[in-house]
């Protein structure tokens, strides 16, 4: 994030992972002081998959800290319950599909995709401005009334994608 701006982030997205058919960020806000959101780009990305993968193997390191981890998909309900079961991931993996620009707007030339063609992300688009390639995180400060995005961080290639560490890392600075 730059210049000290912070974005509300508030969600309510259908869950293919364990936990509730449905995760809103007021529930998670009443239980985490943060969230990290993994911004996952496709079932054809290793960097993803690994990625996932990790931050489950970290789960309880995040959940010792107060902080609440969800992975999200510009996919559906149905992919991401397929992330959940092939890579056996403890923390709710949510379907956050862009249904694109309506008609006009895609003949104003609106974007539908990112320029590699990855479909775009709706409730995190915030987040997705805030990285440079997926995947990618973003910290939601949950202490005050409304979720503010407080961190975001990407990579300038996949494969520097924050780890799991240094996600937690950044989750505790911005709620310091």
């Amino acid at each position: 994030m730059s210049d000290g701006m912070q974005w509300i982030v508030r969600f309510e997205l259908p869950n293919g992972g364990p936990g509730p058919a449905t995760v809103a960020s007021d529930d998670l806000a009443a239980e985490f002081d943060a969230v990290v959101v993994l911004l996952l780009r496709d079932h054809y990305c290793q960097v993803s998959r690994e990625r996932a993968s990790a931050y489950s193997d970290a789960f309880g390191q995040f959940a010792a800290e107060d902080v609440a981890v969800v992975g999200a998909l510009s996919d559906t309900e149905e992919r991401a319950g397929y992330w959940r079961k092939r890579y056996d991931l403890d923390y709710p993996v949510l379907a956050d599909s862009s249904e694109g620009p309506s008609a006009a707007e895609a003949d104003a030339g609106a974007a539908t995709a990112m320029t590699d063609g990855t479909p775009r992300f709706d409730a995190f688009s915030d987040i997705e401005l805030g990285v440079d390639t997926l995947p990618g995180i973003g910290v939601l400060d949950t202490r005050s009334k409304y979720p503010r995005l407080v961190h975001s961080e990407g990579g300038e290639t996949l494969q520097e994608c924050p780890t799991p560490e240094e996600a937690l890392d950044a989750a505790l600075e911005a709620i310091a």
